[in-house]
C-alpha cells in the first residue's frame, strides 16, 4: 500500500507558490545560471501528502517528518530544476542538474519499489547545491509523481531533454 497520496498537475512558472520560486530563484543568483527558465519545456507541481498510518504501525519514525510537501519540476532543454517546501517555516529549497549528467529510473522498475510501493521517478547526477556535500559526486533524489496525464507528459519532456543534450 502507498503511503503517500500524489497529484501533479501542470502549471506555468510564474504561477510557482511563492516561497518555491523565490528558493527556486535565489538558487539560480547564487550560482550564476543565468535565464535557464526562459525556454523551458515543462512546469509541473506535485503535492504530497502522508496517509495515516493505522494505530499499530505508529512509531518514533512516523512523527518524523513533513507529512505534507509540494515539489516542482522545471524541464527545460539543458537543466532540471527542482524545487521543495515542506510544511516547517523557511523549509523551501532548489536544487539544479544538467541533462547531459543525468540518469533516471522510474520508481516501479526501482528495487525499492515491492518494499515501498510509489510514483515517481529517481533521478541521478551531479546536483547543484547540494547541501552537505562537496566535490562532483554524484547524488540520486526521488522525485514524486501523482498518476495523472501531466505526471506523463513530465517524464516524456524530460526524457527528450536529455536524449537531445546527448546527440
Amino acid at each position: 500500500m502507498k503511503e503517500w497520496d500524489r497529484s501533479t498537475k501542470k502549471l506555468l512558472p510564474e504561477t510557482i507558490q511563492s516561497e518555491i520560486a523565490a528558493a527556486i530563484q535565489e538558487h539560480i543568483q547564487s550560482y550564476n545560471l543565468g535565464p535557464i527558465l526562459d525556454d523551458y519545456l515543462i512546469c509541473i507541481e506535485t503535492v504530497s501528502n502522508k496517509k495515516k498510518k493505522p494505530f499499530y504501525r505508529l512509531g518514533l519514525f512516523d512523527l518524523i517528518g513533513d507529512k505534507h510537501r509540494i515539489e516542482v519540476a522545471i524541464v527545460t532543454p539543458r537543466w532540471l530544476v527542482v524545487g521543495t517546501r515542506g510544511e516547517k517555516p523557511d523549509s523551501a529549497a532548489a536544487l539544479t542538474v544538467q541533462l547531459k549528467d543525468v540518469v533516471v529510473m522510474d520508481h516501479m522498475d526501482h528495487p525499492a519499489y515491492k518494499a515501498i510501493p510509489d510514483t515517481g521517478l529517481h533521478v541521478t547526477g551531479i546536483f547543484t547545491g547540494r547541501v552537505g556535500m562537496q566535490g562532483n559526486q554524484r547524488i540520486s533524489i526521488f522525485l514524486g509523481l501523482g498518476e495523472e496525464p501531466a505526471a506523463d507528459e513530465f517524464k516524456d519532456a524530460l526524457l527528450k531533454g536529455m536524449q537531445s543534450t546527448r546527440l
